[in-house]
């Protein structure tokens, strides 16, 4: 969430509006237009809601407010079950009752929407996607051509089911709590595992919801035991004095069980940017690494083992420390959906061959060389390669590489390789044409584009179909519930 900001804010004028939100903004925000035909953004509220704000930031075109009165509330809205949610402020509905009781330990930004129906989540979600394609994605000669366009090509948000072993009379639907393997803390601030608050402070929380219970133990485990790992005293004889030896921590499991042990050890990732190690007192079944921060980062394994073990569709895979960040990371299901419905778009069958770039740990080529003939599976970091490769060992039709992307495709080239679709998750979603273009001279047919970034995918569209490919269709994923960002993965067929 985009924290709130006094620019342009005049503290004389009249600052208290009411407004009928209308639409929802790429950045979870509900909005309206005043009198004046300037959009008001606010948080924390639903479209066709009227509601009372007081405008905290003001510029050309736009202003935002702070939820103060839900003066008509939408049907979608629903209670917020963690006591961490909203704004750090109280929020009446129309008769005056507090709609937030809990306000004074709120103020968490991981979610923006859990006031909101999980129905409705997904409809915003789509409606999100269809409106930056629209606008970026120069779809067609006019805007309404380019509306109609999106609204095509992009399907429902496919939400996730709970596991089947999760399974009980009364149990949700879907896996909207629950599912979350990966998270990093702020720890400096107050030696207490914290998250980012909305107006920049850290908010320092005792559960989240969103927590596998794997991860739940790993969280509870660490703040129990959080005085065994060092901070820096004050020592006005050193140049490092006062700043702490970790100033964030980040907590991973594999999903393989319900609670951790010896065969299912979670991993404890400290970051820090000071040579020397924290002293260590913790009696959780981790594998602990300090990651040295700097121009050139290092990993350092402290306890443990260098691998771990993750949960993917009921097999273990080996997995290293989660130093970077991929598509759907820290969730439970993300590998098994991606790869199942990459596998249905791109209309993968038996006899075929499949390259798949930024492979990370192999978890898609595993679950893919079941429905291909051959797959070629290529990841540029040492740690997922290594990984990558104990994966795939004793799969004959699977072939790790390792190495940049672009240069491997040139060597995939001149081998005279030849393959019938491609899968590509690139980081960040950074979409680099030249990569277009080489797919397109190897004569691939289909290609199937996994991206956490709707927006960067818009403004890519151009280059792609100048290399060879037109998007065909856009599947969302909701592998972020609670918050307006989805996972897509887009078909381009080559023209």
């Amino acid at each position: 969430m985009l924290g709130l900001s006094a620019s342009g804010y005049n503290s004389g004028m009249n600052s208290k509006v009411e407004i009928e939100l209308t639409h929802v903004a790429a950045t979870g925000e509900a909005f309206g237009r005043d009198a004046d035909g300037r959009v008001i953004l606010v948080a924390d509220t639903i479209p066709g809601e009227i509601v009372e704000v007081e405008i905290v930031a003001e510029e050309e075109g736009w202003r935002r407010g702070i939820l103060h009165t839900v003066v008509k509330a939408s049907p979608d809205r629903v209670l917020a079950p963690c006591p961490h949610f909203g704004p750090r402020l109280p929020v009446k509905i129309a008769d005056g009752k507090l709609l937030n009781p809990s306000w004074q330990s709120a103020g968490c930004a991981g979610c923006q929407w859990q006031q909101i129906d999980y129905e409705r989540q997904l409809a915003l979600k789509r409606e999100i996607v269809v409106n930056i394609l629209a606008r970026d994605g120069g779809l067609g000669k006019a805007r309404k051509q380019s509306r109609q366009i999106a609204e095509k090509l992009v399907a429902d948000v496919i939400a996730l089911g709970a596991p089947e072993e999760d399974s009980f009379e009364g149990a949700p639907a879907v896996l909207d709590f629950g599912f979350r393997t990966q998270m990093r803390f702020d720890f400096a601030h107050s030696k207490q595992l914290a998250l980012a608050g909305r107006n920049g402070e850290h908010v320092v929380i005792d559960a989240c919801l969103l927590h596998h219970p794997q991860l739940a133990e790993l969280f509870a485990g660490f703040q129990n035991d959080r005085n065994g790992v060092e901070v820096a005293e004050e020592d006005e004889s050193t140049p490092e004095s006062g700043r702490p030896v970790v100033d964030s921590v980040t907590l991973a499991v594999g999903g393989t069980a319900d609670s951790l042990s010896e065969t299912a050890k979670a991993v404890l990732l400290l970051h820090s940017d000071r040579d020397d190690p924290p002293s260590l007192e913790l009696e959780l079944p981790a594998n602990v690494f300090l990651l040295h921060a700097g121009d050139e980062p290092s990993l350092e394994l402290l306890v443990g083992d260098w691998s771990y073990k993750v949960q993917v569709e009921g097999r273990q895979l080996t997995a290293y420390p989660p130093v970077g960040r991929s598509v759907g990371s820290g969730h439970l299901l993300a590998e098994e959906v991606v790869a199942a419905v990459a596998a249905e778009m791109l209309e993968l069958k038996t006899f075929e061959h499949l390259l798949e770039l930024w492979a990370g740990i192999g978890a898609r080529a595993v679950i893919l060389a079941e429905q291909v003939a051959t797959v070629v599976a290529v990841e540029e970091t040492e740690f997922s390669s290594a990984a990558l490769r104990a994966n795939l060992d004793g799969l004959d039709n699977a072939d790790p590489w390792q190495g940049e992307t672009l240069s491997t495709i040139r060597k995939l080239r001149r081998g005279d390789y030849r393959f019938d679709a491609v899968l590509l998750s690139p980081p960040d979603g950074v979409i680099e044409p030249e990569l277009f273009s080489l797919l397109t001279r190897m004569r691939i047919r289909r290609c199937g584009l996994v991206t956490d970034e709707p927006s960067r995918l818009a403004r890519g569209l151009a280059d792609i179909d100048k290399a060879g490919y037109r998007l065909a269709a856009v599947q969302p994923i909701d592998l972020q519930p609670h918050q307006p960002g989805v996972t897509l993965v887009a078909r381009f067929d080559r023209k």
